[in-house]
């Protein structure tokens, strides 16, 4: 009878560990103890700026931070350097190199677009209600093969406007809206482009130094015409799986300081943030952000905010779902072990 009664402890003690989940799915391994250690690499650029806050304090003699170029940031978690157990990265990258969420769970998105129309040759602002005026006219996207390119590309699709990728013969449609990839020091310096889409803090940097000259301006925002104030599902922090299962408490603190950090930049100086920065950046890198392009105004242009997987994973599926229909490659599927959704 003892032998049975502490058989049914047991396993009720087993029950009332705590548990994790991919949304709707259980997972076990939880425990209670700190991590020894934790590695977090982000991106240079708006990423980066969602970790200011963290960046800026004092060790938590734990959590060590890394900002590195945006082009090595895969390497990072798909196994070619050693793999870190917190990486902020692109929602398609993450997608591509860990849609099946076998080593790495997405946990929230960590900023949503900043990405914007410039033009010196037009001035009325770009909305859902005028877009179809783009037709016939030629737009030069910083970056057209990746984010940006899909971002504006997703918008015309949703709003039923074709697009004519020009390459190298450059045939200019009357009908369309003509697209031609162009480097961030072309903004505002190609007599034959009507409108530019760049991120931030390109953007502002452009505007503050030819505004004057050539009238280059704001005349549209993307992330309000892909669909509101909210912008899109742009980076995103993604965990180790493992890590995750044996450290929730640590990640929900993890969040929570993401969540502040929202607040944080805000009201932070310049100065305050580029060095927080540039204190875990790769030797030798330039980094995106200085003092003279980082303001108020840049900031809230990078739309920097944590948004926890299960509040935005229908939005992540239908992001993806529109990159993968304009190019097959931009993207993969991924399936519900890929979601990181705590039960509490």
């Amino acid at each position: 009878m003892k032998k049975i009664v502490c058989m049914t402890m047991a396993a009720l003690l087993g029950v009332s560990l705590f548990a994790l989940s991919s949304c709707g799915e259980k997972q076990d391994g939880g425990k209670e103890d700190s991590p020894v250690s934790v590695q977090v690499v982000a991106p240079d650029g708006a990423p980066a700026l969602a970790l200011a806050k963290m960046l800026s304090s004092e060790s938590d003699g734990v959590t060590s931070y890394s900002v590195v170029d945006s082009s090595t940031i895969a390497t990072y978690v798909n196994g070619k350097k050693d793999t870190v157990d917190l990486c902020i990265l692109p929602v398609n990258a993450a997608a591509k190199i860990l849609g099946d969420g076998e080593t790495y769970q997405m946990i929230g998105s960590v900023t949503h677009g900043n990405l914007f129309l410039l033009s010196s040759r037009y001035s009325e602002t770009i909305t859902s209600e005028n877009i179809s005026s783009l037709a016939g006219k030629t737009v030069g996207v910083v970056n057209l093969a990746n984010v940006p390119g899909l971002i504006f590309k997703s918008i015309l699709t949703d709003y039923g406007i074709s697009y004519n990728d020009l390459g190298n013969e450059g045939v200019i449609s009357e009908t369309s809206v003509n697209l031609k990839a162009i480097e961030g020091t072309d903004v505002g310096a190609m007599s034959e482009i009507d409108y530019y889409v760049a991120p931030e803090p390109a953007a502002s940097t452009k505007v503050g130094a030819l505004k004057a000259k050539n009238g280059l301006d704001f005349v549209g925002n993307l992330q309000t015409l892909y669909g509101g104030d909210e912008g899109y599902v742009q980076a995103v922090l993604v965990g180790k799986k493992d890590f995750i299962q044996a450290y929730p408490d640590y990640i929900e603190k993890f969040t929570s300081l993401l969540t502040e950090n929202a607040a944080w930049i805000r009201s932070a100086s310049a100065e305050t943030v580029v060095q927080a920065i540039s204190s875990h950046a790769t030797e030798g890198m330039t980094l995106t952000f200085n003092a003279k392009n980082l303001n108020a105004d840049v900031i809230a242009h990078c739309g920097i905010r944590f948004v926890a997987t299960k509040d935005c994973k229908e939005e992540t599926l239908a992001i993806l779902e529109k990159f993968m229909a304009i190019d097959a490659s931009s993207a993969k599927t991924v399936g519900d072990a890929f979601f990181y959704c705590p039960e509490k």
